[in-house]
Order: structure tokens, then sequence, then C-alpha cells
């Protein structure tokens, strides 16, 4: 580049085009082909090529991030990781096409929705969408990052739908720290936008949280039954057994109630989930005082909702005692029995085509192996029955030659 000129824009390097490619939502995130048609999401997912691309292979996903007045003025990119050339890392691709950051990818908009739903990334509310979602639902994405740009269009862009007083806001934010402190960054911003005497600030430092919530002289006598509300929505959950010794503290002060949140348990299951129940408690205390309007915070049981909506259609398999050829499908699992497989690989492959001598299964490597009967140790049997599509799967896969029965 020459000096003095700018830097050409991303959006300049990519052909945005309607979605005809949905291979990296479908095979990489296990988001449904009917869910990226559903009515909230139907027409407002891109295809975008870059333009050295000409044989159109490359097809990344574009979310568009619209105006208020529904216009798209940025997509950010999403696609499988790739190897990068400089440290020769795997790395994730996402990518912005402009600096216009603060705008918002959100579904379609629909006139009274019964929840507006908010999240981390479009791909977190398509998953959320075919997990728990409705058609009269909202979806707006953050796009990874909360700052105050992005808070106050998100304030602008719902503003009209919570004005009927009939729509809930939820957060689905990551199920993690960054998430948590996402949500208080939103919930805070709102509170202090729609509550003029009352002025939220919060940190969040290594998941430790400190809750500022200061009042205006004009309510200050109220702040003594604010506070003792606050403290029976945190008791009763205690009572319920929901937060168990997680360490909220509350302060009182004359002008001002302080709420801090030590986030030093131990790491193991029971824990986490008590920390997570803690968080959510407090925050929907202090939404339900200070907001005129209905809010909810639902967490993933994985990191997000993508990790649950894959673990959803993970198929289970159960151990059958015998092996018994006439017992076995395709997409069942087989161990063999010896200590590791075809090339060094696992020993444990995925049936892909059935024979009266053996099955053809596949190890994770460029090849299907046709392993015979007495060479197999278990068969594992799925709990979830194969879709017609699983009996064509060994269509157009190489196979390597039988050679391998001789060596088992």
């Amino acid at each position: 580049q020459r000096p003095g000129t700018s830097p050409k824009p991303l959006e300049d390097n990519y052909n945005i085009v309607p979605l005809r490619n949905s291979d990296y939502l479908r095979s990489e995130r296990s988001i449904s082909e009917s869910t990226i048609k559903s009515i909230p999401f139907s027409g407002r997912i891109f295809n975008a090529y870059h333009h050295r691309d000409n044989g159109g292979t490359i097809a990344n996903i574009a979310f568009p991030k619209y105006d208020l007045e529904d216009s798209p003025k940025n997509y950010i990119l999403y696609n499988r990781p790739y190897h990068s050339k400089k440290d020769k890392e795997l790395k994730k691709f996402r990518l912005v096409l402009n600096r216009k950051d603060h705008f918002l990818f959100h579904s379609k908009p629909i006139k009274n929705p019964a929840k507006i739903v908010f999240g981390e990334s479009g791909i977190d509310l398509l998953s959320y969408h075919e997990l728990h979602g409705r058609p009269d639902n909202f979806y707006i994405s953050f796009g990874g990052n909360v700052y105050d740009e992005k808070l106050r269009f998100f304030g602008q862009l719902i503003e009209p739908y919570l004005k009927t007083g009939e729509t809930e806001l939820v957060s689905i934010m990551d199920n993690d720290v960054k998430g948590q402190e996402y949500d208080l960054k939103v919930f805070g911003s709102l509170i202090n936008s729609y509550r003029p005497d009352i002025y939220i600030e919060s940190s969040f430092r290594n998941g430790n949280v400190r809750l500022n919530i200061h009042y205006t002289e004009k309510i200050r006598d109220r702040l003594p039954h604010h506070k003792n509300i606050l403290m029976e929505n945190l008791a009763s959950d205690r009572r319920d057994g929901n937060l168990g010794l997680c360490p909220i503290q509350c302060a009182e002060f004359s002008d001002k109630i302080v709420f801090e949140y030590k986030n030093n348990l131990t790491a193991d299951t029971n824990d986490t989930e008590r920390k997570g129940t803690a968080f959510k408690t407090l925050l929907r205390a202090v939404n339900g005082l200070y907001l005129p309007f209905a809010t909810d915070i639902h967490k993933s049981n994985g990191k997000d909702w993508n990790d649950d909506l894959r673990a959803s259609k993970k198929a289970k398999f159960h151990k059958i005692g015998a092996i018994l050829p006439d017992a076995m499908a395709i997409g069942d699992k087989i161990e063999l029995r010896a200590p590791k497989g075809p090339e060094g690989a696992t020993n444990v492959g995925v049936i892909k085509g059935i024979s009266e001598k053996s099955v053809e299964c596949d190890f994770g490597l460029n090849y299907t192996y046709a392993i015979p009967y007495p060479s197999i140790r278990e068969h594992f049997q799925r709990n979830i029955s194969p879709s017609p599509e699983r009996g064509r799967e060994n269509q157009g896969i190489q196979r390597k030659n039988n050679n391998l029965q001789n060596t088992l």
C-alpha cells in the first residue's frame, strides 16, 4: 500500500450473497436446516465469498449488523478454524468487515414479541432457538463483546418493544465469567437508563463482583426498604437450597447499597452450579426491583448454547452382550480385540456398511476398513434409530481393501 492512502475496507474483498451454502452451520455447529429457515432467521443470514475465490468454494457465513431501520451496515463472518501461516497455529475464523461495530445482528423484526432474547453470537441465538425457541421471539446478538456504544444502540433497538409492558427481556449470555460480566453491563445500563433516580456501577474482576447501587437524594428514604426486598429475595433462595454457601454480602450506606459476591469456591460441578445460581439470583432480584419490565437469565449447561445443542445431538450407545451380525446397524460402534485400530488409530470404529462376513467401519482415517466379526470385542448399539440418510453414508467413501481381515 502506498503512503498516504487509507487501507482498503475488508468488505471490498467479499461478495455478500443470499445464503446458498449453510454447511458450516449444519456440519460444524449442528444447527438444523429447519432452524436456519425458521420464521425469525429466514433471510437474515448470508454467504460471503472472497473475491479471489473464483470457484466459490469457501462459503463463509455472514451475519449482518443492522441499524435501527433494519439496513445492514456491517457483517460478522464465521467459518471453520484455519492454520495460520504466520505462527503455524490453528485459529478461529471470525471477521468483522468494517469499523461500524456497534450495530447488532438480530432476527426478523416482529410487532409484539413474547420475548427479546439477547446473547453473544448469532450462532448462540440459532442454537438457543432450536433448543428452546418459539416463532414469536425476537433475537439480538452482541457479536462477542459489550461496550458503551453497543449498549446505547441496544437500548434504542429494544425500547419500542418494551413500551407495551408485555415483552420479557431474556439474557442467554455464555455460562462463564465473561458471560456474567456481560449480563451485569447490559442490565446495569438498562437500569441507569430507565431509572434516573438510581445509578448502578459494577466491577467484575476474576469472577468477583462488586455492585454499587447509588440513590439520588430524592428517593434515599426508600433505600432501607429496597435493601430489605433484595435481601429477602436472596434469603428465599438460600432457604430453598439454591445458593448453598455462596458468600453474597450486602452493606447499606446513607446513599447506596453495596453487594459483593466473592467467587472463591472450588471448581467442582456443584460449586460451579451454585456460583451461577447465586449470580442469577442476585441479578434477578436487582432487575425485578429496578426495571419496569420482566427479565430473566438463562444459562446453558455447557459453556454456551451451541455446546448444549451439539451435546443434545450426540448419539447415545449401550453395550450389546454378544457379537450378533443381525443386531448390528449402520451408525453403531464396535471395539476391536486389538488394542489399536488400522494405521495405529483408535480401536473404536463407526459401522458404515454391513456384509455377511464383516462390517465396514470408519476409524477417522481417509478410508473405511472391513472388519471381520471374530475381530470384534464389543458392539455398542445406538439408542437412536439411524435415519435413512445414515444408511447412505458409506456411499462415496473410499474403501481400503479387505487385506486387514488377514492381519487382525
